[in-house]
């Protein structure tokens, strides 16, 4: 923001004045951001008094004047435009004047914005008095819109690039992405355009690696020690590999400016013993939790350790058995009626029983064994195959871009309205086309992830025990919608048409005893 302007008497009342009581208002819009333009004849004077003669011209009424005196046009943070837009949102606003289209943006998107946006859906006119731009001239003005609408369009894709390929290449050149807080342990930099140590932080962030590695002890409990706000802060910094020196960006590393905080050796130490607990953790993951559903009486079913010893099994139901640390019992939901999650009973006097949990797993994962065997072969007999179209219509768009960007270049030096309106007809085709490239991703994503599918089913068998608790589980879940299970049969149903149902596994041929349930 430059140095204000030199004090002007202004014959309206500024924005600032405006009551509650005051409607149907008329804005006058001023903005000036450096000296130089004052010079070439868009100072805040030459704007108001041009503005005054229209508006004197047509005895408009009800005019505040909004003036930002020193803000640049290239965003829409600025006091006097951003007071303005909220009572044109609030319907206090019926018209907006102004002394050339660029005090409102002085890019294409902005201006675009605020008349296709902000004018319209306020139902508020607007007015430029020296580019003679009257929202009320429905012709000329839908002639200037479209117009913008390209030029918005070039602005917003180049920005983009731009952007894009810049914070890219600031993080090849070992630059950290900025925007945000830094990291904690660091700072940064403007001046030097770096993350620089914080020495107290760092010291903080030294300790939880060392304690992490070497003591055991829990994320939450290292948070205590060392004087973090949680756990969730002590995970990351541990999987945060700017403390190596490093920065990321799209999923990749570089090597970083900055001074590492610790080495190399110990965050590996740190990420094996995260993988470890992970797999831990996983070992008491319940393998069918959420996919079963009883056949008797259709209540969702549970896993529960049942007994210290197992308890004693009378007609299918434990007796004087209290929940402990025995055996992993899979059983109804309805068999607690005066379970305090009521809604999950759904029937009193439910027939069904209690199931050994490990018995009614094997059983399902037998049933599952067998259907990826089957339908391994039978996904090998039927090769999957699709037309790549996706070349010719790359041509096409390539071909239509470039007559594009050259009736927009005619436009610019002609002036020629049938080059706008060719213009716009050959975008239109470019976006059928790019639709049609979309869909044709769409269906090779599609058939990759299908072809994913199937080598994760056929050589399911193999790697099954190789898995970990999770993994098992996330495959199951992915197969399987739900399981109902009854006093004699188990019927495995897979998500939508994940090729119909597993075929159903009989209880007796597991050897199964209705008293036990399994």
């Amino acid at each position: 923001m430059k140095e204000k302007s030199k004090k002007i008497i202004f014959d309206y009342p500024l924005y600032d004045e405006i009551t509650d009581d005051d409607d149907e208002i008329t804005a006058a819009y001023l903005r000036v951001s450096t000296d130089t333009q004052a010079q070439e004849g868009y100072g805040l004077d030459v704007q108001y008094a041009a503005i005054k003669r229209y508006v004197e011209a047509y005895g408009i009424k009800n005019v505040f004047i909004f003036t930002d005196d020193g803000y640049t046009g290239m965003n829409e943070v600025r006091p006097a435009f951003s007071a303005m837009t909220k009572l044109m949102k609030e319907g206090r606003v019926k018209f907006v004047i102004t002394y050339s289209l660029d005090r409102i943006g002085r890019t294409q998107m902005i201006i675009l914005r605020f008349l296709k946006e902000q004018c319209e859906s306020a139902k508020c006119d607007f007015y430029a008095v020296k580019d003679n731009v009257d929202s009320r001239s429905r012709q000329t003005y839908g002639i200037l819109i479209s117009i913008l609408s390209i030029f918005a369009e070039f602005d917003h894709d180049a920005i983009i690039s731009k952007l894009t390929s810049g914070r890219i290449q600031r993080a090849k050149e070992g630059f950290w992405k900025g925007g945000g807080k830094p990291p904690y342990g660091y700072r940064y930099s403007k001046k030097e355009g770096e993350l620089i140590v914080c020495e107290e932080e760092a010291e903080k962030v030294k300790k939880v690696f060392d304690i992490y590695t070497t003591s055991g002890f829990s994320p939450k409990k290292i948070a205590d020690i060392v004087g973090l706000s949680s756990d969730k802060a002590v995970f990351n910094i541990l999987k945060n590999r700017i403390y190596i020196g490093e920065v990321f960006y799209r999923g990749e590393s570089y090597k970083g400016r900055h001074k590492s905080i610790i080495g190399s050796e110990t965050f590996e130490s740190a990420q094996e013993i995260l993988r470890e607990k992970s797999v831990k953790r996983s070992g008491s993951v319940y393998l069918l939790s959420s996919l079963l559903v009883c056949g008797e009486c259709g209540a969702k079913m549970r896993y529960m350790k049942w007994g210290r010893k197992g308890g004693q099994i009378k007609n299918g139901r434990e007796k004087n058995a209290a929940e402990g640390d025995g055996e992993l019992r899979i059983l109804c939901y309805s068999y607690f009626p005066n379970s305090t999650k009521k809604y999950l009973v759904k029937s009193e006097n439910c027939p069904n029983v209690i199931f050994d949990a490990k018995e009614i797993e094997a059983a399902v994962i037998e049933s599952v064994m067998r259907f990826a065997v089957e339908y391994g072969e039978e996904r090998e007999r039927k090769e999957l195959s699709a037309d790549d179209i996706t070349e010719g219509l790359n041509a096409k768009k390539a071909k239509l871009s470039a007559e594009y960007s050259r009736l927009v270049n005619a436009y610019r030096k002609l002036g020629d309205e049938d080059l706008l309106e060719q213009a716009a007809a050959t975008k239109r085709k470019i976006r059928r086309i790019e639709k049609d490239i979309a869909d044709e991703a769409e269906k090779k994503t599609l058939l990759k992830n299908e072809r994913k599918k199937i080598e994760i089913i056929r050589t399911l068998p193999a790697t099954w025990n190789k898995m970990d608790g999770r993994t098992k589980q996330r495959i199951i879940r992915g197969l399987v919608e739900k399981i109902v299970v009854t006093r004699s049969k188990i019927d495995v149903h897979l998500r939508s048409s994940a090729y119909d149902k597993i075929p159903e596994v009989s209880l007796g041929e597991k050897e199964q005893s209705e008293k036990g349930g399994l």
